[in-house]
């Protein structure tokens, strides 16, 4: 069956699965090439410029909202919790019956070990505790966010691969996919930074010859 042959309410909802998977895995991966690639001395003072470090911080916001809506268990109302994949685990379920009974059990499986780690239940307390919501909590210290480290970022690419894995099961029923391998292969943002580190070296490097040149043309004129 071509997806555009799938009952509307149904399309939307994948839309809304893969729409937040791309946001949740682009923001992830961009972050991670701002906070945990080796960078020289010169790549280094581009990453940490301001721009970049509000970059950090909205990267940060996106994946911790996205990456939640994934893992919502979902209400009983089903225009909420369009992006949940517990949501469209269930919805298919209650279509397709027996045929996607042992594909439910295994989707449901694969999305209740992810809630149970730790990784999830930081992510989950700094949207309820500090981005979402401002509560008296330790995790929410005015004007200090604090970064992810190279295990998160291990875990979370971890989770999305999983995530994707449910996805797909949940199209294939359907006779599609979307292209989730591409979200892996961006690595324009690693490219702009170490141009421009060169870029402003190169710059550097000829204003100061460029006025070292002037100098010496006024010293021989005097």
């Amino acid at each position: 069956m071509a997806k555009d042959l799938i009952e509307k309410s149904l399309r939307d909802r994948f839309d809304h699965v893969y729409w937040s998977i791309y946001l949740c895995n682009s923001s992830l991966t961009e972050l991670h090439i701002i906070s945990d690639i080796p960078y020289n001395k010169n790549e280094l003072s581009v990453v940490n410029s301001h721009p970049f470090n509000f970059y950090r911080v909205t990267l940060q916001y996106c994946i911790i909202m996205e990456y939640n809506k994934l893992l919502e268990k979902g209400r009983k109302d089903k225009d909420q919790n369009i992006s949940s994949l517990f949501q469209l685990n269930e919805v298919i379920y209650s279509t397709r019956g027996k045929s996607f009974e042992t594909i439910h059990l295994d989707n449901e499986r694969k999305l209740l070990n992810i809630k149970a780690t730790d990784f999830y239940e930081n992510v989950r307390k700094l949207r309820d505790k500090k981005f979402a919501h401002a509560d008296n909590h330790e995790i929410n210290i005015p004007f200090k966010i604090k970064g992810f480290q190279t295990k998160d970022f291990e875990e979370g690419f971890l989770h999305l691969q999983t995530i994707k894995e449910v996805l797909n099961n949940c199209t294939t029923i359907y006779g599609f996919e979307y292209d989730l391998q591409s979200l892996f292969n961006d690595n324009r943002t690693e490219n702009f930074i170490r141009f421009q580190a060169k870029y402003q070296e190169y710059y550097f490097n000829n204003l100061m010859k460029v006025r070292s040149e002037k100098f010496n043309h006024r010293s021989d004129k005097e």
